[in-house]
């Protein structure tokens, strides 16, 4: 017997928001949450979730229980490995459930069936090449270790840079003396403010180090440079070649168009969709194979 899945859900699951979809025979209904990271806070997450699904059922005038047959497909920020997504695609009640991380939805969404690379650079960051279909990755490693190039590495190495200043070890520019300026030119309120603040509020620096970027300032030139060099050497390794598209994601990626090797440059394109569009996109997918898996 053929099942028929006349409904799909995804799920864009990041720290700040949590986007949910579904397709219905009425059209398209969309719910927004707040943060889904499984890695921070998974039962938090997990609660998000199924709130979402509820919001969901509601708007499509469907009983709860009709959950356990949509297929649902959930591309989640912090999901670091299987154990963790099987984890919480446990918690989940469809009986047709794929979890992993959200990356593969941004590269889905962004490039659809065709070759290229992807740059996603928000608050965090990660590399991406799609080649027929297969795709590779680079990054996405969390503010601890990794995200470079990303707001919140930005905005930690500029406060690095400021106590280097204050120490005499580097020059102050008008950017470190700006900042210093903001923490009242004590070092202690700066190493105080590092170590509480959320990785949003470290990523808030950004703006304000592309704009002196832009304005020649050395510190802010400095830390582009870095970040794109960063860019570029890993999107070599993911195999980048001439004539290869780049799709630039996220708040801060676009920002190094101007720090980037001339040829990369010159290959950015606008994606043709989001990471909620390649979620259902891969939700669709998910239900040909639970559909094939069933006859």
């Amino acid at each position: 017997m053929t099942e028929s899945f006349p409904y799909l859900i995804a799920v864009d699951g990041g720290g700040t928001r949590c986007r949910f979809a579904m397709t219905a025979p009425t059209g398209l209904l969309r719910v927004t949450l707040g943060s889904a990271n499984v890695f921070s806070n998974r039962d938090s997450a997990i609660h998000t979730l199924n709130a979402g699904l509820s919001e969901l059922m509601e708007q499509a005038a469907l009983p709860q229980s009709a959950l356990a047959n949509i297929p649902v497909y959930a591309g989640l920020a912090g999901v670091t490995d299987a154990q963790a997504a099987s984890e919480v695609a446990n918690q989940l009640p469809s009986r047709v459930v794929e979890v992993e991380d959200d990356r593969r939805s941004a590269v889905v969404g962004a490039l659809g069936s065709k070759n290229g690379c992807l740059m996603g650079v928000g608050t965090g960051s990660f590399l991406a090449r799609q080649v027929d279909g297969q795709i590779s990755f680079i990054g996405g490693y969390g503010p601890v270790i990794g995200d470079e190039a990303s707001g919140h590495w930005l905005g930690k190495q500029l406060l690095r840079s400021v106590l280097l200043a204050m120490d005499g070890i580097r020059p102050h520019s008008p950017l470190t003396q700006d900042i210093g300026a903001r923490f009242n030119d004590d070092p202690a309120k700066i190493v105080a403010f590092s170590g509480a603040a959320r990785q949003a509020e470290v990523a808030d620096f950004a703006p304000d180090i592309v704009s002196a970027a832009k304005a020649g300032d050395p510190a802010g030139q400095e830390l582009m440079q870095k970040g794109a060099d960063y860019l570029a050497g890993g999107l070599r390794a993911l195999g980048y070649s001439s004539g290869d598209p780049i799709c630039a994601i996220g708040g801060v990626a676009a920002c190094y168009q101007d720090y980037l090797p001339a040829e990369m440059a010159a290959a950015l394109t606008e994606p043709e969709g989001t990471a909620i569009d390649g979620a259902l996109q891969l939700a669709r997918r998910l239900a040909k194979r639970a559909k094939v898996g069933a006859e």
